[in-house]
């Protein structure tokens, strides 16, 4: 199983980089990342972005999968905890907690990472599964370069 995450994280990333070569509009960028995300693995039900818009508030951004909610503040669920902190958040079961914004009842667990340039927060990248307890450190290594590309 590692083996094949660690497969197509490869040539996701590898996807990615062509894709967005030369690029420089973060929206144009968030928005293939996404979709490239979205494509590679069959249990992720949202991926996304929630863009930092000032007064402690991400605003939805480029994403695939259902809706999603249009604005989060940073008191409230797993990316505005991920906002806050400025750090991953792994919820590898998502039924137990009760700060959890459930946009689907089909999500079981979700990984949030944050993105930041130039020492400020550009956005939070926000990964849905219907799979409970998918997400480790692979995914945090192969996330965290995937949203460096923005």
């Amino acid at each position: 199983m590692k083996e094949s995450k660690e497969k197509k994280y490869f040539e996701l990333v590898n996807n990615i980089k062509i894709l967005t070569e030369g690029e420089d509009d973060v929206i144009s960028v968030m928005s293939t990342i996404s979709c490239e995300v979205f494509q590679t693995f069959d249990h992720f039900n949202w991926v996304g972005f929630y863009r930092a818009v000032g007064n402690d508030k991400l605003k939805v951004g480029p994403y695939q999968g259902g809706h999603g909610c249009l604005v989060i503040d940073y008191g409230r669920g797993v990316c505005g905890r991920c906002a806050r902190e400025r750090a991953v958040q792994i919820e590898n079961d998502v039924t137990k907690l009760p700060y959890h914004i459930a946009c689907s009842s089909d999500t079981r667990s979700e990984i949030v990472l944050p993105v930041i340039k130039n020492g400020e927060l550009l956005a939070v990248f926000d990964i849905d599964s219907t799979e409970p307890g998918v997400f480790d450190e692979v995914d945090v290594r192969w996330l965290a370069e995937i949203a460096g590309l923005i």
